[in-house]
């Protein structure tokens, strides 16, 4: 499977469950995480963000979560698409410790420097920058 393949396979995976999810969403959480260039460490005030993020989802456990990784056009392609699949996970695993969600609830994605960003169906995404959109859908019991 070529690349432009992967990215229209991937576009209506995202599309379905997007879309799926948002018509029962009762309210949301958007946060953003900026990394420094070449980094997928997490600054100490974008923990403090994700903590609250996780104190929200520890209190309203009916939710799913959307990570969506970026990066800028510094470097090559595929170094770019592993620098956002790194800085993908880092939020995933720090999230996870904190919340220790249903897996099934959580779907991230890391799309490097692509302008593509086939439609997220995510107001404000933060295409070609060096950071990490994190949006909770919370839903009524």
């Amino acid at each position: 499977m070529t690349k432009k393949h992967k990215n229209i396979f991937l576009f209506f995976i995202v599309v379905f469950f997007v879309c799926h999810q948002s018509l029962y969403a009762q309210s949301s959480l958007i946060s953003t995480v900026s990394f420094k260039t070449d980094s997928y460490t997490i600054d100490r005030k974008y923990k403090t963000i994700l903590n609250k993020v996780a104190e929200k989802c520890n209190a309203d456990t009916s939710f799913r979560m959307k990570i969506f990784a970026f990066s800028d056009k510094a470097g090559s392609e595929d170094y770019n698409e592993e620098l956002s699949k790194k800085r993908a996970e880092a939020v995933y695993d720090n999230l996870n410790s904190r919340i220790q969600f249903d897996t099934t609830k959580v779907y991230y994605e890391w799309l490097g420097e692509s302008n593509e960003g086939y439609d997220l169906h995510f107001p404000g995404a933060h295409i070609q920058k060096r950071c990490v959109d994190v949006w909770v859908q919370f839903y009524k019991k």
